[in-house]
């Protein structure tokens, strides 16, 4: 439920590769010595995703997300990632390389 509703708040309106990509990042996060060794710890750490410091995260939870964020964090836990061994994304800005999927840049 953690990992869609952060899915839903990030890329609830973008195609499924990119719902995946984002799911990704939070499970090579996870594995990454890097970052902390939790979904929660990942999602909760401080200015790491915006919608958790607005509030939305909390509102998705709370509701729950769309199905295809469901899937997608489902495959991203069973070890699906469209965006190898990324650590980050976020929208495109000028001078940024990386895999661009939808409206984000993945590197």
């Amino acid at each position: 439920m953690l990992l869609a509703a952060l899915i839903h708040c990030e890329a609830g309106g973008e195609p499924y590769e990119g719902q995946l990509a984002v799911g990704a990042v939070v499970m090579n996060r996870v594995r990454s010595p890097l970052f902390p060794n939790t979904v929660l710890e990942v999602i909760m750490a401080p200015k790491q995703f915006s919608p958790v410091g607005s509030g939305r995260f909390a509102i998705v939870l709370a509701r729950g997300a769309n199905e295809s964020c469901y899937q997608a964090a489902r495959d991203a836990m069973a070890g699906a990632s469209p965006v190898g061994n990324c650590l980050f994304f976020r929208t495109p800005i000028p001078g940024l390389e990386g895999q661009r999927i939808g409206g984000h840049i993945f590197y």
